[in-house]
């Protein structure tokens, strides 16, 4: 019975698994058929995206990536140990009058209750504070000579370098040069790592450049950008511009760092930006190698800059002055006044003389000119090629050192009613300035009639009231009789441009339009 009983039971489970065996397949059937139709569909998606899209593939560096980027590498390499860290501290001495730092002082009757100093105010002290900045600098001798920038050390009272092996030591200044901004710097050490210095001649628009200073205390940062010109003028930071405008990043600290070229080479010195505000704006410029070298060695060897000097004063041949010069070359420049007892003017050169080459190298700008002139020994000879009378020639010149001298001064004092030239300092025509006829305009008290109605410091005084002026003593004698007048007239020469400027009592200053150009 028991076996009856289990062949029933084995029957009802043969049974049950059948029912579920056929409940099964279609649950696995549907599954199968969900899961085909996915991956068909995702398939199909990823054929379609791989022809409507170019095919990606994972960039691998070319030989000339490697080779740039070992370029770099090796260029800064060299400049973190060539390029230092200047820490100055400086005295800051306000130039704010000891009766106007408060208002309430520049009234007699309250300030003897604010000041009881019995010291006369003339000789009061003016308010000092200090300061710290930190900029870059360049070693240009392995035995501790460093070039930086010269305005950062006005008022220091003490100079430390920071070398890339961080020892701090003190340096002292060896020579500083104003018309360029450069200054020499020592320090003992020695067996210091140094830059090959490039030529700047020879740069041109374009060329990748390595700007390397120290911006807002960060040490050795390196900036990569190219030439956007060279010789740039007109600037307006010092007396010497021939600038390289590069777009390599420059900031505050960066200054008297270093602008190399693709070979590591020393091309500029880093000296200022053109910004609107702190930061960096893309335009940035520094002294062309050529120059800073010339510098930096003769403040080396004399402590001071000796500049080459010729006698002249030029101007940029234009189209329209071309024409009128009745040549056909689009360069050079135009002697448009000259020392008579200069080396130009010995050498028979004249006005209207057109300046094509110095030392086979093509002018094509007054400050071009102007720097070479510079950088030239004084006592060298050197080949101008000149265009006079329509024919062109090459003359020998010798380079004559460019003259400093301490020129005779007179100043109109105020004495009850202003006079016309009451506040105006006068010296002597330097011998540096082509022509030497007039007194040279050096300073204008501010609020003067002379400075209300139109001159200027630079200017050059040549008659008043049709009076030639050939000496400080003939300005005195003629300026001190416009004292009963209520006009004067004088001729002046303006840069390159001779113009009238009439001076008048009781009138209001007179717009530039109304200065009178002569040919």
């Amino acid at each position: 019975m028991i076996s009856i009983f289990r062949q029933q039971q084995l029957k009802h489970e043969e049974r049950r698994l059948n029912t579920m065996t056929q409940r099964r397949v279609p649950f696995f059937f549907v599954v199968s058929l969900i899961l085909s139709f996915f991956l068909f569909t995702t398939n199909l998606l990823a054929s379609s995206t791989q022809e409507n899209s170019p095919t990606r593939k994972t960039p691998t560096p070319t030989p000339e990536g490697f080779a740039l980027s070992r370029t770099f590498i090796h260029m800064a390499q060299q400049a973190k140990n060539s390029v230092v860290n200047i820490v100055v501290k400086k005295t800051i001495i306000s130039d704010v009058a000891p009766s106007t730092r408060l208002p309430i002082l520049g009234k007699p009757l309250l300030r003897q209750f604010f000041e009881k100093s019995s010291i006369p105010e003339e000789e009061m002290s003016l308010p000092e504070s200090r300061e710290q900045e930190m900029t870059s600098g360049v070693i240009i001798q392995s035995d501790g000579y460093i070039l930086t920038n010269k305005s950062v050390l006005d008022h220091a009272y003490d100079i430390r370098v920071q070398l890339i092996d961080e020892r701090v030591l003190k340096a002292e200044i060896i020579g500083q040069d104003q018309s360029t901004d450069l200054a020499v710097l020592k320090i003992n050490a020695f067996q210091l790592p140094t830059f090959r210095w490039g030529n700047s001649d020879v740069l041109q628009v374009g060329e990748i450049v390595m700007a390397v200073g120290n911006p807002f205390g960060l040490s050795q940062v390196l900036t990569i950008g190219v030439i956007s010109a060279t010789g740039r003028g007109n600037v307006g930071f010092v007396d010497y511009e021939s600038f390289i405008q590069t777009d390599a990043a420059m900031n505050p600290g960066n200054f008297g760092g270093a602008l190399l070229n693709m070979k590591g080479e020393l091309i500029g010195i880093n000296t200022s930006i053109l910004h609107e505000s702190s930061g960096n704006t893309g335009i940035g410029f520094a002294i062309p190698s050529q120059m800073a070298k010339t510098v930096a060695t003769s403040l080396m060897k004399q402590g001071k800059v000796l500049r080459g000097w010729l006698g002249i004063a030029t101007q940029k041949l234009t189209p329209d002055l071309a024409k009128h010069f009745k040549t056909s070359h689009g360069k050079g420049v135009i002697i448009t006044d000259l020392a008579k007892d200069g080396p130009v003017g010995r050498a028979k050169f004249q006005r209207r003389d057109v300046i094509l080459e110095y030392k086979d190298m093509p002018v094509t700008t007054p400050r071009q000119l102007q720097s070479l002139i510079a950088e030239t020994e004084p006592g060298t000879s050197i080949t101008i090629k000149r265009l006079q009378g329509g024919k062109e020639k090459d003359v020998v010149v010798k380079v004559e050192e460019f003259p400093v001298e301490t020129s005779p001064r007179t100043s109109l004092k105020r004495k009850g009613d202003p006079q016309l030239l009451t506040g105006v300092t006068v010296e002597s025509v330097p011998r540096n300035f082509p022509g030497t006829e007039g007194v040279l305009v050096v300073e204008i008290a501010p609020g003067t009639l002379g400075d209300k109605q139109g001159l200027q410091e630079g200017d050059i005084i040549l008659d008043i009231n049709q009076t030639p002026i050939r000496s400080v003593e003939d300005f005195e004698k003629l300026a001190r009789q416009l004292s009963r007048q209520d006009t004067a007239l004088l001729l002046l020469r303006r840069e390159n441009a001779t113009m009238y400027l009439p001076l008048q009592n009781q009138l209001a200053p007179m717009s530039s339009s109304q200065h009178q150009l002569l040919p």
